[in-house]
């Protein structure tokens, strides 16, 4: 009886790891009263996305896995982008090495070339491999930006701290 594994699917892996981050979205902002356009704001030095919900405000930990230009066509992953803070590289490591381990140049590569459809990949790819609650995907001008939604808690009111 042979006890060899399988060859993993990468793309089913893939699937599944965009099917886990649609779900998770869906089930944070239920969970938060975010459903709709909440307003938002997020900050790349703290890594923290702060969302308004019908619960008051909630501040998210998030990582910036990348960003995609439309003149460009390309998706460039954050660990190699210079103008990105430190941090958010660091928490992709998990990601840039599980791609080195497996072999898998999606990961290792750092500039994809493709448009939304490969940086959504790369983005729940991402989620996956950081066990992240969802994602969070934003555009300015010609960039989208793509985030990992790792930590969720809602803030206290201002005055709930006086007493």
């Amino acid at each position: 009886m042979s006890t060899a594994q399988q060859p993993t699917d990468w793309n089913a892996w893939s699937r599944e790891a965009v099917e886990t981050m649609v779900a998770g979205n869906a089930q944070w902002q239920r969970d938060f009263g975010l459903e709709g356009s909440p307003k938002y704001h997020w900050d790349l030095d703290t890594a923290t996305l702060t969302l308004e919900g019908a619960l008051g405000p909630v501040l998210a930990t998030v990582c910036l896995v990348g960003t995609s230009s439309d003149s460009e066509g390309n998706f460039l992953w954050s660990w190699a982008n210079e103008a990105v803070p430190r941090q958010h590289a660091q928490a992709l490591e998990v990601v840039h090495e599980f791609g080195r381990e497996n072999q898998l140049a999606l990961l290792t590569t750092a500039r994809i070339q493709g448009g939304r459809p490969e940086a959504m990949e790369c983005l729940c790819i991402a989620g996956r491999l950081q066990r992240a609650m969802g994602t969070f995907i934003d555009k300015r001008g010609d960039v989208t930006l793509y985030f990992t939604v790792l930590h969720l808690r809602v803030e206290p009111a201002k005055d709930e701290l006086l007493h």
